[in-house]
């Protein structure tokens, strides 16, 4: 029990930094580029993003490895299960609008633009990788509850 006790206020402590650095990575850049309209187009702030989501998401990695292997086996089993059939089962739905969206037909969609009306094809790209993440997860936790009823 010690050892859970430790690893939710490690985790406790994590987000509490990932929310610090998130409001004051923010605050900077929002204060800095009230005078400059073009700062968040400057190679700075590229640099300042790209440092702190590829740190986030190292913590975020580091998080799960040691919650991972701080549950039971049957915990551990039970969330590889749902990942692999719940997580592919989402991806499999996701991949039926990929293949949709070559269609001559998809080109009458509108769809719409959720990052600042921005319509380039990086932000589809990454509204499409956020739509296919989104059913992944929602096959992952169908998945999870469906192994845990099943061995109630």
């Amino acid at each position: 029990m010690a050892g859970k006790r430790k690893l939710y206020i490690q985790s406790a402590i994590a987000l509490g930094l990932f929310l610090a650095a998130t409001f004051v990575t923010g605050g900077v850049i929002g204060y800095l580029s009230e005078g400059d309209k073009d700062l968040l187009a400057s190679p700075v702030a590229l640099a300042v993003v790209v440092a702190f989501a590829a740190v986030s998401m190292l913590i975020a990695m580091w998080i799960s490895l040691k919650w991972m292997s701080s549950i039971d086996e049957a915990a551990q089993e039970a969330h590889k299960w749902s990942w692999f059939w719940g997580g592919s089962s989402g991806m499999a739905v996701g991949g039926v609008f990929v293949i949709l969206a070559a269609m001559p037909q998809a080109a009458a969609l509108k769809i719409p633009a959720w990052y600042a009306d921005r319509t380039d094809p990086a932000a589809y790209a990454a509204t499409g990788a956020f739509a296919m993440l989104t059913l992944m997860l929602i096959g992952y936790g169908v998945a999870w509850a469906w192994w845990w009823l099943g061995r109630r």
